[in-house]
């Protein structure tokens, strides 16, 4: 008999982060029609652009948390038998079932609105459902079925001491070299693509494989984390065009600073995140504020919760766009209010359901 593998703790306040940040999906969603919707320059304009564009970290947070979590769970699993079969079973039932459901919810709601018949577009459907083109938000399981994929080829390169040691290094060679790439034959939808996203994931598998040390290194190091995150956001969402119209004449140059801010700022959001959930949500603990129940809540059922929601946001722009024409930016605001908590309460409801598993996994 094999002997017992020591299981790591769970990190409670990983529920904080994730609540956070299918906050920032539900508000990136909510806000895009204010942006597209008021002239450049104005007021409503410049503080929807703001938050539509800063919390543009989520998606790469959501990526960082899962390599984490991943590799600070499977570390302790490399020895155990058929662990591999289980890793891809778990997440072909949980993460792809789901994916395909409402890949097909999204895509019969979408033709009936239209007036059109949904069964004579099957094989529309099946093209979306292999680009992850049913809704807007339905590209992320791309990226996600693709990162585990490689995740348990990963894992067993971290056996290697030469990997293990230099492990972010090689992941911001890899995304840079994809930049490059990029850059030279214009790849379509690199959004889509797991090389995107290669530095908050391997910062991601780092933080998982030395977890303690490293989170008492960036405690010490908040502030410069901070510091790092406010001028990152503000070079990439302000000064990427004066970047642009400076260095034409350099396009290495160029596209090299672009690069660095851009993964400056995301992958600082996700760590400064990572902080803020650790102070803030371990406090919320100690004192069980009904606030910290909630917002547990809602990290528990975040998957659930950036399925749903595009579907009421969908409902409340065909029924109540009308009603708030002259009141545009509250409707804005109540929109994300009521996606945030009814997808919420749908994905909590589901949880309770022997079946619901097939529409917010597990």
């Amino acid at each position: 008999m094999s002997p017992p593998v020591n299981r790591p703790r769970r990190i409670e306040y990983l529920d904080l982060y994730r609540a956070i940040a299918i906050m920032a999906v539900v508000a990136i969603h909510a806000t895009s029609t204010a942006v597209a919707h008021y002239p450049k320059n104005t007021w409503d304009h410049d503080l929807f652009y703001f938050w539509n564009t800063f919390l543009q970290f989520a998606v790469p947070a959501f990526l960082f948390l899962s390599s984490l979590v991943l590799f600070y769970n499977y570390s302790a699993k490399l020895n155990e038998k058929d662990w591999i079969i289980s890793f891809y079973k778990k997440r072909m039932f949980y993460i792809f079932v789901p994916y395909v459901v409402w890949s097909l919810i999204y895509f019969v709601i979408k033709k009936l609105i239209a007036g059109k018949e949904p069964l004579a577009y099957s094989v529309q459907f099946v093209k979306q459902l292999t680009l992850g083109t049913a809704h807007t938000h339905l590209y992320f399981f791309l990226i996600i079925l693709q990162f585990y994929i490689v995740f348990p080829w990963i894992l067993y390169l971290t056996r290697k001491p030469w990997f293990r040691k230099y492990l972010p290094l090689y992941f911001i060679a890899a995304q840079g070299l994809f930049y490059v790439l990029n850059v030279k034959f214009d790849f379509e939808r690199t959004g889509s693509l797991l090389p995107s996203y290669l530095i908050v994931i391997g910062f991601g598998a780092w933080m998982g494989l030395n977890f303690e040390w490293l989170m008492n290194k960036m405690m010490r190091l908040r502030y410069v984390l901070l510091v790092a995150l406010i001028s990152g956001a503000a070079i990439s969402m302000y000064a990427s065009g004066i970047i642009k119209t400076t260095l034409i004449e350099w396009p290495v140059l160029m596209y090299s600073v672009l690069f660095i801010v851009r993964n400056i700022f995301t992958l600082s959001a996700c760590l400064v995140l990572l902080v803020l959930s650790e102070k803030v949500g371990t406090r919320g603990r100690r004192s069980e504020y009904k606030v910290s129940r909630f917002t547990d809540s809602l990290g528990t059922v975040a998957f659930g919760i950036f399925l749903i929601h595009p579907l009421v946001l969908l409902i409340w722009r065909l029924v109540l766009t009308d009603d708030f024409a002259r009141h545009f930016s509250l409707g804005v605001v109540l929109s994300f209010i009521a996606s945030l908590l009814l997808s919420w309460l749908c994905a909590v409801g589901l949880r309770r359901l022997k079946w619901g598993w097939v529409l917010i996994g597990r």
